[in-house]
């Protein structure tokens, strides 16, 4: 359990003109949507939502240990909203390979939204990891089509229809970003910068991930105006990936004995490794200050942007 613990401590989709999420994770009482949503994304990193192997009933356990973690609960001090997010993240297709959120409009104008193992099984949209969403509480949209950032455009010839469904672009340079993460990447099952790299490709075809000299490019483009993750979440701060600064300065896995030596996929404070980071001023586009020596584990979480280019 110990070694559980201290690892949470260490550690597309529809028209843009689709109504807001249906049913997201907030209550009468929990109204502060972005602590929460904050809160679900540092704990889908670190507990491995769609991680390789992860099973759901181990899934929500560790749920409910990083819900006593000091970073999370300062979120979210209230018992009643740390509850609320423990049923929504119950409610998800997290560790559950190939499952989706099963979206129907009745006909009563509410939306139901369930769990299905897989998404030839959904009667009517089926959404999921691929579109950035988990749960039964904000993957539908309030007309019963997923909630997120993509476009899905459906061609009819004669008897044929063909749907196709693409991550909406972004600006000139940066083109989206990926949920936050703790500096140990782990996106698409795979460790480090070539995990990253792959989950921008997939997301957002042709590009990689973002290094700090492309993020200060995309903001002189403006592409950083009102930036949001491929989650909806607004992104306030991003990961500063830079090659040419000292390894330890890197989210370096400098284990001794046991340690990759890569960059980014370094995730507790046990060692010398940190990370950088730079805030963003989502309204504005502007980037903040490079900010040095911040712990890679659940007390750094960051997101990562997704560039074209070399």
């Amino acid at each position: 359990m110990k070694s559980l613990y201290g690892g949470i401590l260490a550690a597309f989709v529809l028209s843009s003109l689709a109504a807001p999420t249906f049913g997201a994770c907030v209550n009468d009482k929990c109204t502060d949507s972005a602590s929460i949503e904050k809160a679900r994304s540092m704990i889908q990193a670190t507990c491995g939502c769609t991680r390789e192997g992860q099973k759901h009933d181990k899934y929500v356990k560790c749920v409910k240990g990083a819900l006593k973690v000091a970073n999370v609960t300062d979120l979210n001090p209230q018992k009643p909203c740390r509850k609320l997010i423990m049923n929504c993240e119950k409610s998800s297709i997290c560790g559950k390979p190939g499952a989706a959120v099963c979206c129907v409009s009745k006909n009563n104008g509410k939306v139901k939204a369930s769990v299905v193992k897989t998404a030839s099984k959904c009667k009517g949209s089926a959404c999921g990891a691929l579109l950035g969403l988990f749960s039964t509480s904000d993957a539908c949209a309030t007309d019963g089509t997923c909630a997120g950032p993509a476009t899905t455009t459906t061609t009819i010839t004669g008897s044929t229809s063909t749907t196709t469904t693409t991550i909406a672009s972004g600006g000139s340079i940066l083109k989206g970003a990926l949920n936050a993460t703790v500096g140990r990447f782990n996106f698409n099952a795979t460790l480090g910068l070539p995990g990253a790299n792959a989950a921008c490709s997939t997301s957002f075809a042709g590009t990689h991930a973002c290094t700090y000299q492309e993020l200060q490019s995309a903001q002189s483009a403006g592409d950083l105006v009102g930036l949001k993750d491929i989650g909806q979440h607004t992104v306030t701060s991003f990961w500063a990936i830079d090659s040419g600064q000292a390894a330890l300065e890197q989210c370096n896995d400098d284990a001794p004995g046991t340690g990759s030596g890569l960059n980014w996929e370094y995730g507790t404070a046990h060692t010398l490794s940190r990370g950088q980071k730079v805030t963003l001023d989502n309204a504005a586009g502007t980037l903040g200050s490079l900010q040095s020596d911040v712990q890679c584990n659940i007390a750094g979480t960051n997101s990562v942007g997704c560039c074209v280019g070399p």
